[in-house]
């Protein structure tokens, strides 16, 4: 798609978003925004993590093609910094401890503190990023991505920042699960809900990477192969961590756990949205993937990895909408165009990182 079309993407979304406050949807239009900026900001730093854990564990079957393509979304990371601030603007509509503080919390739930410690957070792993992006993109990187012959580590750099890296990852995305999720919802809480986060976003950069390698960037069968084993192994990582923080939820049966969970997944309209974010996030890449020939076809990966991006919008739209929305799902031209709009500004912010990674020659190769 053309810089103009993406451009215009931008320009109805924004337009969207501001029709909407100027009619009094204020609520769907806030909806709409953070569950956007969760979603791409997500994919954008998880793939910078998916290009830090390859380096980390010494990682050479792509080459550096594909550490290219991990770091590709990381033009996103700074718009999502700057877009998190507007926030600010609707924090009254979004986050109802606002309007009705809670005592016990007030000392954790206020807004100078939220913000400041997201916004710090963030900053640091802006810059964490754009770090390591220069670094990791750096001749002698390259040259050690490409040399499959010895036992080499990176170079030394990589190696001291990309642990940082993934720890400030967990520790950030944790404390965003808390409060732009979690304290939507103020008097629910799970201690395993930040993991479940940070590890939904790593998969979906994954998956992001695994269609736009089987678009184009990536032939060679056994990359696309060891792409798609990846895919499989973290979608039933993210279900584990999912089960693992439902099934104490449900045999506790503790009012202040069971009434976040029973909306989304037992009763209409959410239930069968939340459903649907599992069947397309697990289990379709489960079934597709499981075969050798799935993973090295780039029709069969492309569509587990593209369906599995919907499921992962479904579901932090699941997370995100019903603790504002309860009883009806606001979906119609507001959400569409907002997420258009996000849609085209992450494809304009990874623009010249996918400018780093050439397409395919042919369908050839080993690694």
């Amino acid at each position: 798609m053309s810089s103009r079309a993406l451009l215009g993407l931008v320009a109805a979304g924004a337009a969207a978003f501001a029709v909407a406050l100027a009619r009094g949807a204020a609520l769907r239009a806030w909806e709409a925004f953070l569950v956007n900026l969760l979603f791409w900001l997500g994919v954008a730093q998880g793939g910078v993590i998916v290009s830090a854990s390859l380096y980390l564990t010494n990682a050479r079957w792509g080459g550096a093609r594909l550490y290219r393509l991990a770091e590709a979304f990381a033009g996103f990371v700074p718009v999502g910094f700057v877009l998190f601030w507007l926030l600010l603007a609707g924090r009254t509509t979004l986050f109802p401890w606002v309007r009705h503080p809670i005592p016990a919390k007030a000392a954790w739930l206020n807004v100078p503190f939220l913000f400041a410690r997201d916004g710090l957070g963030l900053a640091v792993m802006t810059a964490l990023t754009l770090w390591f992006v220069r670094l990791s993109r750096r001749a002698e990187a390259t040259a050690w991505a490409e040399d499959g012959t010895t036992l080499g580590e990176p170079p030394p750099a990589i190696r001291r920042l990309a642990p940082a890296l993934v720890l400030v990852y967990a520790a950030v995305y944790s404390l965003l699960a808390f409060d732009l999720v979690m304290s939507l919802s103020p008097l629910w809480y799970s201690t395993l809900f930040g993991a479940y986060f940070f590890a939904g976003a790593y998969w979906s950069a994954l998956a992001t990477m695994g269609l736009v390698a089987a678009c184009g960037r990536e032939r060679r069968p056994a990359v696309l192969h060891d792409l798609g084993k990846l895919v499989f192994a973290f979608s039933i990582f993210w279900a584990y961590l999912l089960w693992s923080q439902y099934l104490p939820i449900w045999y506790a049966a503790l009012p202040e756990e069971t009434f976040f969970v029973v909306p989304r997944v037992h009763r209409l309209p959410w239930g069968a949205l939340g459903w649907s974010a599992l069947v397309l996030v697990w289990l379709v890449p489960f079934v597709v993937l499981m075969g050798r020939r799935g993973k090295r076809s780039p029709t069969t990966l492309g569509m587990a990895c593209g369906l599995g991006l919907v499921g992962m919008w479904i579901e932090r739209y699941v997370l995100v909408a019903p603790s504002l929305s309860p009883r009806s799902i606001p979906f119609g031209w507001v959400e569409a165009l907002v997420t258009a709009g996000f849609a085209g500004a992450f494809a304009l912010s990874a623009r010249p990182g996918m400018r780093l990674v050439p397409a395919a020659a042919g369908d050839g190769g080993t690694t």
